[in-house]
């Protein structure tokens, strides 16, 4: 089944770029920050292929990498769209760390004998001192049937090194698998929102499904 998924999604990619080559230059605005000029000055946004290489370039048009495009796809560090890669359900990115998820299982029961689903992500620090992702500028917040989850804890012997590793610290540019833990009542669907904080003015907020079936 995902060899099937991935061929349509590769279908599908082919169908975007058909019509998307272009001859250019590519130019750097900003350490760190790459742009494509089209030969009559314009700068693309959008899906680009150059070298036979597929790229993203956002509505500014700065090229994205090592994330998901608007429309479900995966690029690398390198900014190159990757075909045999499934897109992570959430890649959260701001200015003092990034999360990017790895994995969500559901436990039969937690420290008090509830059941639970735990979330484990990618923590990133961006920060120039130390710090972890339980200190993070953002907030996981999980929903079921409309309802806020409660956190929850795992015993000793069904917790994995994630967990313990949510709480402690990392160095900047350091990235650390954790995990956390949320009480279900059930077996439907859950909502997870992302939401950036002591951002007043304009919070990244970022909303995702996940099936537990």
């Amino acid at each position: 089944m995902r060899k099937i998924k991935l061929f349509i999604a590769a279908l599908a990619m082919s169908m975007v770029l058909s019509s998307t080559a272009f001859a250019g230059t590519w130019v750097s605005p900003a350490a760190g920050q790459w742009m494509y000029q089209n030969d009559d000055g314009s700068f693309a946004t959008g899906w680009i292929e150059d070298a036979g290489k597929s790229y993203y370039m956002d509505e500014n048009g700065i090229m994205l990498s090592n994330t998901t495009t608007p429309d479900g796809y995966y690029v690398g560090n390198d900014g190159v769209y990757i075909a045999s890669q499934e897109a992570p359900k959430f890649d959260f990115s701001i200015a003092t760390c990034s999360i990017k998820y790895t994995d969500h299982k559901v436990y039969s029961f937690d420290y008090d004998g509830y059941p639970c689903v735990a979330l484990y992500y990618d923590y990133t620090n961006k920060k120039t001192e130390p710090t972890g992702a339980y200190l993070a500028d953002y907030s996981i917040t999980v929903f079921q049937n409309g309802v806020e989850c409660d956190s929850a804890y795992l015993s000793y012997d069904e917790r994995e090194e994630a967990f313990d590793n949510y709480s402690k610290k990392v160095m900047s540019g350091t990235t650390l698998n954790v995990a956390k833990a949320y009480r279900i009542s059930d077996m439907s669907d859950i909502t997870v929102q992302i939401k950036e904080l002591w951002n007043w003015d304009n919070p990244k907020v970022e909303t995702i499904t996940l099936s537990l079936k």
